[in-house]
């Protein structure tokens, strides 16, 4: 006879899965509040909850503070939430330009950081013996066994796949012969993935509640988009996420092989732009910028023409301010058609300047109130690897239910 439903263990993970995430939305806890929440009864989640605090999974914290204005007779509701130190995670971002590498606990509080510039000569052997050697020197600092680490969530940009080996199935990004390795080099579980969809995932504010809806736009040699709906990643985002870089925002505009005229690629990637700056470089045209560079214009570099542009140097500050106009545009569009409560830059070399301008441009295509909706990812070069930490945690944590 066929076995048919859900099975006493897929049942009991749901249901972990369940009040894990509702602690991840609103933080400490009640029971009863959790069972009213997910409108199970409250021995149930008592059963579900001591059963997790008995394997250190959850945490009592005590009696919920006194709410003055809302007295109530009776014995005070006692709080839990996730032990942030239940199990420990690492996290590995391969990004065009350099590596980041890092342990956490479950909630992103940093143990311990590691980074590394990449040139042209690095090869697959040099990437991976970086994280493999900075993994293990973490773990030895820190005390922790293999034991205590759930494993390592890897992140790669696009741009990199084809130097570590990835295969595309599916339209999913096959990395099976970089987690082999890396099992072998760490000795614990290994989850890899597009960088750009953990980015996302690592933007995404639980603790804003209800279903988000989120975009994120990502800047460097390629552009690249991740969309987050109803808090979940879109199937379509975990491999072509560069597809955005065929939008056409300028029509007519500038020209790159195989692309649209005025596309993104064409006129917002970061060679694009640097590009438009050397074809402007002059002693007459851009004077700071020149100064800048002691008239060499190979020393040019986008940290220059930054400061070039924040102290007014004109043809380098009417060339930005055009393509920050286009990427006004850009946002209006895609956070329309996207339904996004949110934008997110991530890897977007700003001034000050530049992020009061795109600011003002928004607020006259789109309102002031979209445009206070686009963010900058707090996660720079050197903390990217918390987003392989977000991976790792969301994969081998709540997608298992605390574990079983």
């Amino acid at each position: 006879m066929e076995s048919k439903g859900i099975s006493k263990l897929d049942l009991k993970r749901r249901n972990r899965k369940q009040i894990l995430n509702v602690m991840r939305e609103f933080g400490p806890i009640s029971r009863v509040d959790i069972a009213a929440e997910l409108q199970l009864t409250r021995a149930a989640v008592t059963i579900i909850t001591n059963d997790m605090i008995e394997q250190g999974v959850l945490m009592e914290l005590g009696e919920a503070p006194v709410d003055e204005h809302n007295l109530k007779k009776g014995r005070r509701k006692i709080l839990i939430e996730v032990n942030s130190n239940y199990k420990f995670v690492l996290g590995a971002m391969i990004n065009e330009h350099n590596i980041s590498v890092g342990l956490s606990n479950l909630v992103g509080e940093v143990l311990d950081k590691d980074f590394m510039e990449l040139t042209d000569e690095h090869d697959q052997q040099d990437i991976i013996a970086f994280i493999a050697r900075a993994c293990t020197r973490m773990l030895k600092n820190s005390g922790l066994t293999e034991k205590q680490v759930l494993g390592l969530g890897v992140g790669i940009v696009p741009s990199r796949w084809e130097q570590l080996r990835a295969d595309i199935h599916d339209d999913t990004p096959d990395f099976s012969k970089l987690r082999y390795i890396l099992e072998l080099e760490v000795n614990v579980p290994v989850h890899c993935g597009n960088a750009i969809a953990l980015y996302a995932m690592a933007n995404l504010d639980h603790r804003k509640g209800g279903h988000q809806n989120q975009l994120l736009l990502y800047s460097g040699s390629q552009y690249n988009l991740a969309v987050i709906s109803d808090n979940a990643l879109v199937r379509r985002c975990v491999v072509r996420t560069d597809n955005v870089e065929r939008v056409v925002i300028n029509p007519g505009g500038a020209k790159a092989e195989g692309f649209p005229d005025g596309s993104v690629r064409a006129e917002l990637s970061l060679p694009a732009i640097m590009e438009g700056i050397r074809a402007r470089f002059g002693e007459n045209s851009t004077p700071i910028l020149y100064q800048l560079c002691n008239g060499n214009i190979d020393e040019i570099t986008i940290e220059k023409a930054n400061m070039a542009f924040s102290e007014g140097d004109p043809a380098v500050s009417e060339w930005l301010e055009q393509k920050l106009h286009l990427l006004a545009h850009l946002l209006h569009n895609m956070m329309l058609t996207q339904f996004a409560d949110y934008a997110v830059l991530q890897n977007y070399h700003f001034c000050d300047k530049s992020k009061k301008l795109l600011h003002d441009y928004m607020a006259e295509i789109s309102g002031e109130e979209m445009a206070d909706h686009v963010v900058y990812s707090p996660l720079d070069a050197e903390r990217s690897f918390l987003a392989g930490c977000v991976y790792a945690t969301e994969e081998m944590f709540y997608a298992q239910g605390g574990l079983i």
